[in-house]
């Protein structure tokens, strides 16, 4: 049954019950607690599972943040470490979502969510092929990823401490990436905000590095 199931789903990376159910309706969900134990399988939260982390690859961390708690996309500083846009490396996967701010530890990594409005949540973001492993068909499943633009907006709408210039400077941002996203597809994501305060740090940011 092992090597059924996992031919089937290997592709799907991050599955849940419910795509069990469609693949297998009359399967015995106690396989997948059977499993889980063996190792073959990890559960990350509420329904969801991953094939082992030893199987793992890049990114999967990514598909499971988009995944388990939708809608949702990545950005904030995963984003920004992404785009080379911050120097850090960032072990928590950041993303905005529809859904309350949240948080959650599974054997991916930590996942946390920030909440956003709606109307500013529907735009700005992806769906990229960053996800390494092709199935049978050399496809591969797509991660929902702000763009380098939004993900800067994001930032700064939700950090509204940001108003000094040395609060700014201490972000170390990268100058010249900063410089190429600064641009008409940028200010016109600014203007969908609607939001005099995040204008201002925005501006703020403009200046101290020199744009």
């Amino acid at each position: 049954m092992w090597t059924e199931f996992r031919s089937k789903m290997e592709s799907f990376r991050v599955f849940s019950t419910k795509d069990v159910e469609k693949q297998f309706p009359s399967m015995n969900s106690m396989n997948l607690v059977r499993w889980q134990k063996k190792g073959y399988i990890v559960k990350l939260r509420n329904r969801w599972y991953a094939f082992n982390i030893t199987e793992s690859h890049e990114n999967i961390d990514w598909l499971a943040a988009n995944l388990i708690y939708a809608p949702s996309y990545i950005s904030l500083h995963t984003a920004l470490s992404w785009y080379n846009l911050i120097p850090e490396r960032i072990a928590t996967t950041t993303s905005v979502t529809t859904q309350k701010t949240n948080t959650f530890s599974t054997p991916l990594g930590d996942f946390y969510y920030h909440s956003m409005k709606p109307q500013l949540f529907g735009f700005g973001y992806s769906f990229e092929d960053v996800d390494p492993h092709k199935g049978k068909n050399q496809t591969s499943r797509k991660i929902m990823l702000a763009t380098p633009q939004k993900a800067i907006l994001d930032f700064f709408y939700i950090n509204s401490y940001y108003n000094t210039e040395k609060d700014v400077e201490e972000l170390r941002l990268n100058g010249n990436e900063l410089e190429k996203i600064i641009n008409t597809e940028f200010y016109n994501l600014l203007e969908k905000f609607r939001n005099t305060a995040l204008e201002r740090r925005i501006q703020l940011m403009i200046k101290t590095y020199g744009l």
